[in-house]
């Protein structure tokens, strides 16, 4: 590792175009902290009572289960590339998928993620009207718009911002989501919340799709957080703490739709009583979750080009995608994550298979000087026989079908080229 990453002035540079040093490296805590935060906001309950809409209470947490566990693997394993070569998803991409390939790949998830910055800063604007509807400065649109640019403050900073916002955050949001699956409970009945079922359920496989495409770009993005982890069991511990987070974030935003059958879970928290401290920590756990929309997407998009400035990316990106929210595009949630769970997780298997299953990790290298292959059009085949196989196969998951085909596919075709 060239000792000039060390001698760099910008006191907020995180190395996203090269490996983070050693010195550098953080805990597993912190690891999981930052995590959670990228995991857990407002729209991981909206999934939750997306499922509660759609499935039975049975299916429904047996869906967040296993979604959680798949969700949780795929962070490990991806991460722990992460952690190994020091470096961003954008960057491992390069090998995979090509130097040229790893920008459109890049790009990809930049728009993924820049696209939950705008359902989570609209759903931001939603709770400030809630907790203080009747003036301007509250109105969806207006809140919507000061909260983007708020939201933006700790992606330019990066890592260390997040890091501090996270430790505040992480907690609350847990007891938050405890408490009001408690009280639902202790108010509406077991009994009541099991029998509110839909007129027509959906399957469980369609839940386990909705689920891992409520953190799906930030699973194969874990690269992003964990080459700030100093070894792979670092990433993977706080993978694993991140996603019980996400798994109780997910079954309390369950629970309260059940309890309350609110088409919105911010009006079932009111329902209950919760008010004005609930939507304060759901607020707080909104930009947790953006910031770090925000800072994966500025990362891939300096894959594209290096003398882009991350910080000026980070702005500019969430100004436009502040305007984007604010024609409402949160109205197309469950559509959105159905999309997010079918078509991504090809990106991750393929990565995984490349660097694990194929043993390619020994070629792997982020010197300054290092010759990248132009693009892997096997790779990216593999990801479209992936996508589309889990889209027109109806049995199981949707996100699982594609990861295996994905896998098989990249697995038999680079095995045959080498050949």
């Amino acid at each position: 590792m060239n000792k000039d990453y060390n001698n760099i002035d910008d006191k907020f540079y995180d190395y996203p175009d090269r490996p983070v040093p050693p010195e550098k490296r953080r805990s597993s805590f912190n690891i999981a902290m930052v995590t959670t935060g990228m995991a857990v906001a407002m729209s991981t309950l909206y999934t939750g009572s997306s499922l509660a809409m759609v499935l039975t209470f049975r299916d429904g947490i047996i869906s967040v289960l296993v979604g959680c566990v798949i969700l949780f693997l795929l962070a490990s394993i991806t991460g722990s590339i992460g952690s190994n070569e020091g470096v961003s998803f954008s960057m491992v991409a390069r090998y995979a998928f090509g130097r040229n390939g790893s920008k459109i790949v890049g790009l990809f998830f930049a728009m993924s993620m820049l696209g939950w910055f705008s359902y989570q800063t609209g759903y931001f604007g939603e709770t400030i009207n809630i907790l203080a509807p009747g003036n301007f400065l509250t109105s969806v649109k207006v809140a919507t718009l000061w909260g983007g640019i708020l939201m933006m403050s700790t992606a330019i900073v990066g890592y260390k911002g997040m890091t501090v916002l996270s430790y505040i955050a992480s907690p609350l949001l847990l007891i938050l989501c405890i408490y009001g699956g408690f009280v639902s409970v202790r108010d509406i009945g077991m009994e009541t919340i099991m029998g509110n079922i839909p007129e027509n359920p959906a399957s469980l496989g369609t839940g386990i799709t909705i689920v891992i495409g409520g953190w799906i770009t930030g699973s194969i993005l874990q690269p992003d957080i964990a080459r700030y982890a100093k070894k792979p069991k670092d990433n993977i511990l706080g993978a694993f703490m991140a996603m019980i987070i996400f798994a109780i974030a997910n079954i309390g935003g369950f629970i309260i739709a059940k309890a309350t059958m609110a088409q919105n879970v911010m009006d079932g928290l009111v329902s209950l009583g919760m008010g004005v401290i609930a939507l304060l920590i759901v607020i707080l756990g909104q930009w947790t979750s953006n910031d770090n929309n925000l800072y994966s997407a500025s990362l891939s998009i300096i894959n594209i080009n290096r003398k882009f400035n991350k910080h000026k990316v980070s702005a500019a990106c969430g100004i436009i995608f502040t305007l984007i929210a604010i024609v409402g595009i949160q109205n197309y949630f469950v559509e959105f994550l159905n999309v997010l769970g079918t078509f991504l997780p090809p990106f991750g298997a393929v990565l995984i298979t490349d660097y694990y299953l194929l043993d390619n990790r020994k070629n792997y290298n982020f010197e300054r000087n290092a010759k990248y292959p132009e693009t892997n059009y096997i790779a990216f085949a593999s990801v479209v026989l992936g996508g589309l196989g889990g889209f027109f196969f109806k049995f199981g998951s949707a996100a699982i079908n594609s990861m295996i085909i994905s896998t098989i596919a990249y697995y038999c075709f680079m095995k045959i080229k080498k050949n």
